[in-house]
Formats: structure tokens, sequence, C-alpha cells
């Protein structure tokens, strides 16, 4: 098919709201139409073409969030998919649809195809039985148009009826992946058990870490998710028709601990398991009850996630004869539709999620409470972003009941207090058992302003108690009571206790490489501390990948913009590898390098700093700190010598990583953030061996798609998470002796073989992109271009990669000038021109001039003995030290400089004859 933005592009949504037979209302050409949904007695959809605000599109006004392109308004009609409406348009209008550019290879089919396709062929035969269990047609119909629901009713010709395994007529719940829609699994649920062996339900394919749900768009756009254990209580609750939700089934209490539920991001979960009575006396799990005990591990992971979460009340779930009922589904058979739907607004009211507060407790409580905790904890009420205080009881003189009376108590509800344990910088980047970790009390809060979006702080022990910090979060107008309730909570830190890393990207934690992402860090002063504080790495199909390298490949030639995108994407190797080299973005005015860097910030959410920012060593120090997601320097030769020369040291740092203490309280900062230093010219001489650079200047090709999607970070570090250490140190070590192979720089060069080493990096970095993204590693000639690149800088910085250049290059322009004021004097030595001179003295000239302070506070080498030993190891003395008289004075202990093999090094100055 044609792309979406071809689409939209070629078809006018007038028209199209003709073509769909949209009535339209008076008042001519900007009159509005009717809604296709439903009847309306004024117009309340809009359609814009190129409106100033609202672009292209349209609106339907009587709807919130209802709108969009011709693709949504075929949907909105028809209630047809995204593939169906764009087919219907292809149709509709005779647009071509367009082949695609590479046939992909056909897949054999799987087992679990096979499965699949006949489960989808005979969807229709499981709608009775559906129907009998209270599943509405409008729930089954929209599973069946989402091919998640079908049937099967295949049995064993091996195992005889009775027996488990055999099989017969079953609903069949199709388990897709959620970003490609693929079947991955299966699940049956028999009419008749008693055929199977009396096992009511059968998996097939992958069931660990992935759930159900009725249609992955549905849940994407629903504000409140509902999850459940099986699909068939997911059913259950669609059944109700809940305004804006969607249901959710982890297919088993052991998937609580399982499933990644970053998807959940933003909403608001309503926890609904079973209601399983507790195991009996005498069973090895006496009192305890699967189903709530499943609901407290959601809780504690969605909280951990700051995904908002409430678990149902469950308490009133009984039948006609006062026997509780089990699940939602079992609501729905035994009481109907009215009913389920009330119970399922019906929110445990206790301030720590679980745990009981009466006497309708069943089995084990979650969490102990000594009794003098217990008498104060039944009178804290909590609803989704509130907490209130039972003050007094009431009582009716007519019928002696009493009832609680509910004073207001802060305007927030406290959704967890958990105990963390922050590794250390050593263990976060190095993988070691951590010796010394940082203890703090992570404080997850509801309020009303956020919505379902959690707010964290983290607090010190001795902050926990401090109301004034609580107060940040919203109003508390009983401070006595809040502060017992907090004292209350604190028995329930070991809950969702955790150790954590405060570091974003790829780390270690308890000897493991995972996935960081900033709201899994716990910062104290988050805003201060990282400059991805906040940041959620961007996810999508992996098959995402190539179509971003290859667009990177094609937008500048020689490889020049896809260098600097293996070099952001594998600066998270650096806790694998234990280094990431710095990049200079080289590039001259129209070159098209802002308009890369703006693409890399889409690309891989970078953060490119201005120079404006960067103008005290504070500012420099946390835009690199806590992370190994690059950032960027803008113009940085454009700042004042002194900052640079801070900017300078600090990239010295955290080349590896440096942990540095800031302030009063001493926060730390882990300095580790590989830096994208961007310029016409970049001032890194002294930096020349811990740097790779990118060069674009006549290499712009065409402009890269504006649909081009976003790199699958999460994914791609997910993959370098399954790696071995030793493995990518060993690859490493291969490509290093590769690139010094291919080196112009000679085997004596030590700046050199630690630039090839640099580049070696980025290319073990395109060999992992490459197998990651499933492309050849020769693709785009990647890495014959990086090893020109290579050589190219090693040639134009031969001179710059030894100190004592610099520092003759200073101490050669003082002689021109006249401002060298201790004793030199040109001579020739066996017929060679020589400048003699004391290496003290240069050392002590630069040192002592007032206006060469900044090149001496910038220079690595300070001492006369160092400076003459790299003269001697470049071969610039000529003989030993020599005498000669100077203006009327004997000067001994001269050294004798070779004016020619200066002038190899680019380096000359005018002979005075006097």
């Amino acid at each position: 098919m044609a792309d979406i933005n071809k689409l939209k592009r070629l078809i006018d949504l007038h028209d199209l709201a003709d073509r769909l037979g949209l009535k339209r209302g008076p008042g001519g050409e900007k009159a509005l139409y009717h809604s296709p949904q439903h009847p309306d007695k004024s117009p309340s959809l809009s359609i814009f073409v190129d409106h100033p605000k609202n672009g292209t599109g349209w609106k339907d006004h009587s709807q919130e969030g209802v709108g969009g392109s011709c693709i949504d308004l075929v949907m909105l009609k028809f209630g047809m998919s995204a593939s169906e409406a764009m087919k219907w348009l292809h149709e509709s209008y005779a647009i071509p649809f367009d082949k695609p550019e590479q046939p992909q290879e056909q897949r054999p089919k799987s087992t679990l195809d096979f499965i699949a396709e006949k489960c989808v062929n005979g969807r229709e035969k499981a709608r009775e039985y559906l129907k009998g269990r209270g599943i509405s047609d409008a729930a089954i119909d929209a599973g069946m148009k989402a091919k998640t629901i079908g049937y099967n009713d295949w049995t064993s010709t091996a195992i005889s009826e009775g027996n488990v395994g055999f099989g017969g007529p079953a609903a069949a719940f199709l388990v897709r992946d959620p970003d490609t829609l693929q079947v991955v699994g299966v699940d049956m649920r028999f009419f008749d058990p008693e055929r199977n062996g009396k096992v009511k339900t059968q998996s097939h394919g992958t069931k660990d870490g992935i759930g159900w749900t009725v249609d992955w768009r549905k849940l994407q756009r629903a504000e409140r998710v509902y999850i459940v254990e099986s699909s068939i209580n997911a059913l259950s609750i669609d059944s109700c028709n809940i305004p804006k939700a969607a249901s959710f089934a982890i297919r088993g209490i052991g998937n609580a601990e399982l499933i990644d539920f970053a998807f959940l991001k933003g909403k608001q979960v309503i926890i609904c398991m079973d209601n399983d009575e507790p195991f009996p006396d005498g069973h090895h799990q006496a009192g305890r009850r699967p189903g709530p005990e499943a609901a407290w591990a959601l809780y504690d992971r969605l909280t951990a996630m700051n995904i908002s979460a409430v678990i149902v009340d469950q308490t009133e779930w009984k039948n006609s004869d006062g026997e509780n009922i089990n699940d939602a589904n079992d609501v729905l058979d035994e009481l109907g539709v009215d009913a389920l739907r009330k119970f399922l607004d019906v929110f445990e009211p206790w301030l720590i999620a679980g745990q009981v507060g009466d006497a309708t407790r069943k089995g084990k409580p979650r969490v102990y409470l000594p009794a003098h905790d217990f008498a104060q904890y039944w009178k804290f009420r909590t609803r989704l972003d509130f907490t209130s205080y039972i003050g007094r009881m009431t009582k009716n003189d007519e019928t002696g009941e009493e009832t609680p009376v509910l004073q207001d108590l802060a305007g927030f509800r406290i959704a967890s207090l958990s105990r963390v344990s922050v590794a250390s910088a050593t263990a976060t980047m190095t993988g070691d058992k951590d010796q010394s970790p940082s203890v703090y009390f992570a404080v997850t809060v509801q309020t009303p302003r956020h919505g379902a979006q959690l707010t964290r702080k983290v607090l010190l022990d001795d902050q926990l108690h401090n109301t004034q910090q609580w107060s940040k979060f919203g109003p508390i107008w009983k401070p006595a009571e809040f502060s017992r309730m907090v004292n209350i909570l604190e028995r329930t830190a070991h809950i969702g206790a955790r150790n954590a890393a405060n570091y974003v990207g790829l780390a270690w934690r308890d000897g493991e490489l995972i996935v960081n992402e900033g709201p899994d860090c716990y910062f104290t002063e988050g805003e201060k501390q990282c400059p991805y504080y906040n940041l959620t790495f961007p996810s999508g199909p992996v098959q995402d990948a190539a179509k971003v390298i290859r667009a990177y490949q094609t937008t500048f030639t020689n490889n020049a913009a896809s260098t600097a995108l293996v070099w952001a994407l594998g600066g998270h190797m650096k806790t694998l590898l234990g280094f990431w080299p710095h990049m200079t973005l080289q590039a001259d005015k129209s070159s098209g390098k802002s308009t890369l860097i703006k693409r890399l910030e889409r690309t891989i959410n970078f953060t490119m700093f201005s120079g404006q920012s960067l103008q005290t060593e504070f500012r420099l120090l946390t835009s690199i700190s806590h992370t190994s997601h690059p950032v960027g320097w803008e113009e940085l030769s454009a700042r004042r010598q002194d900052v640079i020369d801070k900017a300078v040291g600090l990239l010295q740092e955290n080349y590896q990583y440096t942990v540095t203490k800031r302030g009063a309280e001493m926060t730390e900062y882990l300095l580790s953030a590989p830096v994208m230093l961007a310029g016409e010219d970049v001032p890194v001489r002294s930096l020349l061996g811990k740097i790779v650079r990118t060069t674009l200047t006549g290499k712009k090709g065409p402009l890269m798609p504006e649909d081009l999607p976003r790199f699958p970070v999460r994914q791609w570090l997910q993959f370098l998470a399954g790696l071995n250490k030793m493995d990518v140190v060993a690859k490493y070590a291969e490509l290093r002796d590769h690139c010094l192979a291919k080196s112009r720089a000679g085997g004596s060069d030590e700046g050199a073989k630690r630039m090839a080493g640099n580049y070696a990096a980025v290319m073990l970095a395109w060999r992992y992109l490459a197998e990651f993204a499933g492309m050849d590693y020769r693709e785009g000639d990647f890495g014959q271009d990086l090893l020109k690149e290579m050589n190219s800088h090693l040639s134009e910085s031969s001179a710059d990669r030894s100190p004592w250049v610099w520092i003759m290059e200073t101490v050669l322009s003082e002689i021109d000038a006249g401002s060298f004021k201790h004793p030199y004097k040109f001579d020739n030595i066996d017929g060679s021109d020589v400048l003699l001179i004391r290496t003290g003295h240069i050392m002590d000239h630069i040192a002592h001039s007032s206006h060469l302070r900044d090149k001496w506070n910038s220079l690595p080498v300070k001492t006369p003995a160092v400076f003459k030993r790299q003269l001697e190891q470049a071969e610039v003395i000529v003989g030993g030290e020599v005498e000669r008289t100077i203006l009327t004075r004997r000067v001994g202990h001269l050294t004798a400089l070779s004016l020619e093999v200066l002038g190899k090094f680019g380096l000359s100055v005018s002979i005075r004859k006097d």
C-alpha cells in the first residue's frame, strides 16, 4: 500500500466526506458536518485544510480526542482497522498499491501459526459458549475483528477421551505481540473440561512475560486499564462497556512478576485478581491467597514505575446465597453486567494496599502491625488522590449503629514508602560487588494535578518526618495525624524495597546488566544530578533500526552522519568496555550541521546544550552526570578561555568515569556521559587521545524523510544487556588490532595507538548495531569510511598529539614577538641549523608570563624534565648540551633544537642574525 503521508496528500477531506455520505449543515464552505457515529441535532465535525493552528485534518467536537486524518475518518465511519481503511481508500480513489522495496522472505509456518490460523477461521463457533458465560456480542465482535478470539476443536488420536491432553471444543484466545501483532501464543478454554481430564485451560507458544488484550489499539487509547488473571475475565470487563477503559489479562499469576508494564505509563490501573479463599490449615501454604497476593505484587511493580494502581475491594463479592464469588466472569455470569460494573468501581480504602483494617480480613495479613499501630491504622482512609481520617464515631440512638465521621487529612494519597539501596558508582560502572551502597527512602504519591501519573521524591533518613518535605506534594490539614500515618507507613519500608542504580542507560545492578531509565533512578535532586533524570528511551519495532541507519547513511556521503549515530548509540557500551571516546562534529557554515543535530535529537532523544547554558563549571558538570546517553555541547570555542579549560578538564575525566561531590550536602555526581562537540573550530588539542571525529563539509546529500521512525533505543539497550562482557572485550581487542594494522601512524606513536583504539570502539558498536538491525556490517562501506576518517585524523593531528609541540609553538611565537627575555641563540652544529635554548627557561617563561597564564593552565606538561624527554623522543635535540656566549654572557647547559626537524612538525621561527 501507499504510505500514510501519500494518502493524506492525495485525498481531499471534503471530497471524502461526500463519498462517505456525511451530512453537511448550512453555512456554505465553512459549514460543519454531522457526526457519522451518533445522531446530533447540530453539526459537530470540522474539517481543516491548511489551518494555521490545526493544520489539515478533522475533529469531532462532540467527543473528546476524536479526530485525525483521512484514514481515521474512514475508521470512524465503518469501524475498520487502519489497514482496512487504507485498503478502502486505495480502492475508492484508484490509488495504486506501492510495491515493497525489498520483497520480504516468507517465513515458514510454525505449529503455532497453523493453530492460530485454524482458530481464526472457525472463530464464530466460539460465540455461543462465550455468550453463555455472559460475554456481550460487542466484546466478542471486537475480539473477532482484532483476531484475538477464535475456536479450536482439535482432539488427540493418541490420548483417550477423559485424559489430560485429549482436547475437544474450546474457545481460543490468540495472544499477539504489541509491536508486530504477530501471534506468540494461544490459550484454550475448553467447553467441557471433563473430556480433557478435568483440565479447564491449556496454552501453546509463549506464556511468560506477555499478556492478552482484546485489541492493543484500544488499550493504547484507554485512560483506565483493568488487570485480571484470565482472558475470559478481561472479556467480562469489556462487556461492561466502561468509557475510555480497556482490560488486560496477565494469563496466570506467575506473570505478575514477568510482564514489562511500561505500556501502562500514564494510565490509571485497576487491579482485579481472583478473589481466592485462603488455603486451609494443614496445607503447606495455609492462610495464603494466591489471587490477592498477585495483586499486591502487581501493585508494588506498577507503583515502582510511577504508574497509579488501586486494588478492587472484593469484600461484597457474594452471590444470592451469601457465598463468595471468585472472579469477574463469575460475577457477570451470576449477578449480571450492572453488578459487575458497580463492583469494579469500588476500591480498597486502606492506607496500605492489600492490608485490611477491620474484621473482613481473610488469611494472612500483608504486613505485621503491632497492636498500638493497628489500633490507629483503621482510622486512615484513602481515595485515588486524597487521604481522610476518622476523627470520631457518631452513634444512632434508635438503631445503635456507629457511623465514622471522615475529616480531611491530606490533598494527596501516599501510594508507597519504600527503602531503596542505591549502588555505588564503582558497582554501577563495573559490575563489581557493591561495598558502599547508599540507603534512601522513595516516597510515591498521587495528586489531583498529575492525574494517573504518580509523583516520586527521594528522602534522606532525617527528612522522612519533615512535614515541610511532604507539603511539597500538596496540602496537609492535620500535621499531627499525618505524622502518625507516616509512622505507620514506616512498617512498610521493606515492601517494594529494592536495589537501584542511579544511572540512565546500560548499567550494572547486583552484578547484572540492566536497562535503566530516568524513572528507574532515585536521585535526591534529579534536575541537578542528571540531564536525563526523567528520560524514557524511544521504543519501537526492531525493524525500524535498519530504516534509520540506512537513512543516515544516505543523507551524508561517506557515512559522515551515520558515524555520529553509531557513536551516539555505542556510548552505552561504556559499562562493557570501561571507556568511550568523545566526538567532534566539524562542518563549515551551511554544511548541514544543525540539521543533523536536530535529527539526532529526534531519533534517539539526544540533548544538545547551547553555549549559553554552559557558562559555569557546575552547569558543565550537571550536563554529563549519571548517564551513558550522549549529550552535545554547542560552539564551545566561543566561550571564555576559563570555561573552555574547565570543560576540557571534565572531558578528560569522563572519558572513563569519575565521581565528585558538591554542595553542603555533598551531593554525588558520576561524570560519565560521552560528549559531542559541535562547531567550526572545536578546541580539543589536549583531548586528541580521547576523541573521534566526523566531518560534514562537502558531503551533504538528500534530506532524511520527515516520517522517519525513531530508533528503538530501548530494544537496542536490551540487546546490549544480553551480551557477555568477556566476548565484547575480546571482539574489541580483535578490532583494535585491525585498526592498528590499517593505521598510518608508526608503531612507536602511543598517541596514535590510543586514537586507533577509539575508532575501534566505534567500529565495534557498528558491528553490534548491524547484528541488532539484521544488516550486513559491510553494507554502506561503513568500516572502510571509518578507517579513512581515522587515518585522515591521524595525519592531520600528528603534531597536535604531542604536548611539546604546543610548548614550542608558544615559545617560538614569543621569540618572533621579541617577548622572550631569556638567553637563546641561533647557530649551526655539524651543518644543521639549530636553536640553542634552555628547556627550563622555556617553561619558566610560559609559567610566569601573565598573558600566557591560560595556556599554562591548560598544558598537560609543566616540568622541564618531562618536556626535554619528549623532545628527545621526537629526535629534535642535536647532540648533547652546549655552551655559548650570548650578549657578552657565557651561558651553559643549552639544548640544541634542530630547526629542520621542528619544521617537519609545522614549527618555524624567524632567525635573528644579531
